[in-house]
């Protein structure tokens, strides 16, 4: 990576320069430098200076992050090449949301194991976003989710749409709403509850930092916000609360099972949400991605239409 970079990103951790150039090895003077031609090459101010230190301002905030994903494609990238020497093993990681694990990708995984034993096989489950940001740092060679509003153009990313489904609202079997037909301005009295959160590690993957999810009327709950980035927790608090969770249809029978029904909200959007496969846009899928990405799209032809919509 960039060394200009590298001494940003140090200076950032270390909150100090002196500190920063210890630990790199190099003169204080260099890293000043350097970080003096990065507030150039950029023109704003990247750091705030005092007696104390520095901190990172807005702007180096926003560079941070994409200098952390520098910083972890080059360490996988040497991690890669060692492995790959020392073995010559091939290691396939793909990425899925939760909702599509259940309904096709364990039976394609499974399939893929069965017919590559020598292959190692890394399976990430996640949001969208996270699926993304794994995409990016080479933690998943393709990711299959929600197609996200607002990406970053500059991500290098590539979206194909498989399908599309209905987002429909889930709560607990005896959630007081549940068992009679109830309107969005109901669930307002509940608190919901969020599997997905937008958190700053997202931030420059999409254009705007006020990233809405879908059905964005019905995060506007007035009883607070219940987030995890777990699903099994997620699915805990739902029985253990009165929240409510706004999900693709295609997970009710796994959520039945977990005691978690689709409520009857008469007035709630129709509008399906895309879901397809993310890859980078400038990399050749081997002949390993290849046969995963066509298993996908085979599945995906085949999924019973009832599964996507509600009727």
């Amino acid at each position: 990576m960039d060394r200009r970079l590298s001494q940003f990103l140090a200076v950032a951790e270390a909150g100090n320069v002196s500190t920063a150039a210890e630990l790199l090895n190099v003169s204080q003077p260099t890293v000043s430098v350097n970080i003096r031609r990065l507030e150039e090459a950029y023109s704003v101010q990247l750091f705030t200076r005092s007696s104390r230190g520095v901190q990172l301002t807005e702007f180096g905030k926003v560079l941070y992050e994409h200098v952390k994903v520098m910083a972890q494609l080059d360490e996988h990238a040497a991690a890669e090449i060692r492995i790959l020497k020392a073995s010559r093993q091939k290691a396939m990681r793909v990425g899925t949301g939760f909702a599509w694990w259940s309904l096709f990708m364990r039976d394609i995984v499974t399939t893929y194991r069965d017919h590559h034993a020598g292959v190692s096989l890394h399976v990430y489950m996640c949001s969208s976003l996270d699926g993304l940001r794994s995409l990016l740092s080479g933690d998943t060679a393709c990711f299959v989710g929600t197609k996200v509003a607002k990406l970053n153009d500059n991500m290098g990313l590539v979206f194909e749409h498989l399908f599309s489904v209905e987002d429909v609202v889930f709560a607990r079997s005896d959630h007081p709403l549940s068992g009679r037909e109830i309107r969005l301005s109901d669930l307002r009295a509940y608190p919901r509850m969020d599997v997905a959160p937008f958190v700053n590690k997202h931030l420059g993957i999409i254009e705007h930092a006020n990233f809405d999810p879908s059905l964005a009327a019905l995060g506007q709950s007035q009883s607070g916000l219940f987030s995890t980035n777990s699903m099994t927790a997620g699915l805990d608090m739902l029985c253990d609360t009165d929240a409510f969770l706004v999900y693709p249809v295609a997970c009710r029978p796994y959520f039945a099972e977990h005691g978690i029904t689709m409520l009857d909200v008469s007035d709630r959007s129709r509008e399906k949400i895309k879901i397809g496969i993310y890859r980078h846009a400038d990399r050749k899928p081997d002949a390993h991605l290849h046969g995963i990405l066509e298993s996908i799209r085979s599945a995906a032809k085949v999924i019973p239409p009832g599964t996507l919509e509600t009727g």
